[in-house]
C-alpha cells in the first residue's frame, strides 16, 4: 500500500469514531510483512478510558499475529493543526515500531506531514 492509498484508508477508518470532546481521527497500521490494521478514535465519558486510533490499530494488529510497524496513516480533521499522540502511544510504538517508522498526518487539507517516530518522541520529551 503507498501513501497516498495509506491516508486514504485512514480517513475511511476514522467513520465509526465514537468522540465526545474532540474531532473523528483514524489510522491505517502497515505491518512489516505488508498487511494493514485499522484503528479509530474512541472516547467514553471517563477519559481516562479513551482509545487513540494508532492504540487501537497496534492492538488490531497484535491480535493477528502483526510483529513491527512499518508505517502508519494518521487522519484527523485539524484543520491544519497535527492531531496529538499520546506519550503511552509514543512508548507502544517505541517498542513495536521496525527501523525508520515515520507517520503520515492528514488533517483534512489536503497536505500530508510526515513524521518520524524518533522526531515525535523527541518532541514529547521521551528519549
Amino acid at each position: 500500500m503507498d501513501d497516498r492509498n495509506l491516508v486514504a484508508v485512514a480517513e475511511q477508518a476514522a467513520a465509526p469514531s465514537k468522540v465526545l470532546r474532540g474531532p473523528i481521527a483514524g489510522c491505517t497500521i502497515k505491518a512489516e510483512d505488508g498487511r494493514v490494521f485499522l484503528g479509530c478514535k474512541l472516547e467514553f465519558e471517563d477519559s481516562s478510558a479513551d482509545l487513540d486510533p494508532i492504540a487501537n490499530g497496534i492492538a488490531a494488529g497484535r491480535v493477528d499475529g502483526m510483529r513491527r510497524v512499518a508505517r502508519i496513516g494518521f487522519y484527523s480533521p485539524t484543520l491544519g493543526q497535527l492531531p496529538q499522540i499520546p506519550s503511552a502511544t509514543l512508548l507502544r510504538l517505541k517498542e513495536v515500531a521496525a527501523p525508520g517508522l515515520a507517520i503520515l498526518f492528514s488533517t483534512g487539507t489536503g497536505d500530508r506531514v510526515e513524521k518520524s517516530l524518533d522526531e515525535l518522541l523527541l518532541e514529547s520529551g521521551i528519549s
